[in-house]
């Protein structure tokens, strides 16, 4: 073997050994690797900042609370959630600085889930209110407040009406309201 090829053909194979024990190629050779830093994980208590809305992380958390909440014969179907605040505020409780166009995911449902187009933030000393639509539906609009520690919301589209309260102790309900059963409502 000449020279070059040699040097490909060892290269070849520290790659290949390196791969079947998987180490890095340094290690193989003998060359010392200094270890991974650990990334620290936050303390309790400790609210760790938020990349702010996106696809990835939607409004709406999963909760295995079942709570018994009144409900009324306009109401298609409920289900409980918990609010992914950190999608809307800071650390210190104020609204994100999204904006016009920030896109937020809305997943009402398992089979209803928006992308929410902000259009409007305003903080009117302690209400924070998000308005915007639903992107890529005709008509469709969405409002959102929170005051006090407590957020509300509705969703509205041709395919649905939806509505967002709280039940206490940060547990809400998601409502899908039936508007042929309202009372007076044609719709």
């Amino acid at each position: 073997m000449k020279a070059p090829g040699c040097v490909v053909f060892i290269s070849l194979l520290l790659g290949i050994i390196a791969g079947c024990s998987n180490l890095p190629v340094s290690s193989v050779i003998g060359t010392p690797i200094s270890p991974p830093i650990p990334t620290p994980s936050p303390s309790p208590g400790i609210i760790s900042p938020s990349p702010g809305p996106s696809e990835i992380s939607p409004l709406f958390l999963e909760t295995q609370s079942i709570s018994t909440a009144p409900t009324a014969p306009s109401v298609a179907r409920l289900r409980f959630i918990r609010v992914n605040y950190s999608l809307l505020l800071d650390a210190n409780g104020l609204p994100r600085p999204l904006k016009l166009g920030s896109e937020i995911t809305i997943n009402l449902f398992p089979d209803v889930t928006y992308t929410g187009v902000i259009e409007q933030v305003n903080d009117d000393g302690g209400v924070i209110s998000w308005t915007g639509y639903l992107k890529d539906v005709e008509y469709s609009q969405l409002t959102m407040v929170y005051t006090s520690g407590v957020f509300i919301g509705h969703f509205a589209s041709p395919a649905g009406v939806y509505e967002v309260s709280t039940v206490g102790d940060d547990l809400y309900r998601v409502l899908q309201i039936d508007q042929q059963k309202l009372q007076g409502g044609e719709g």
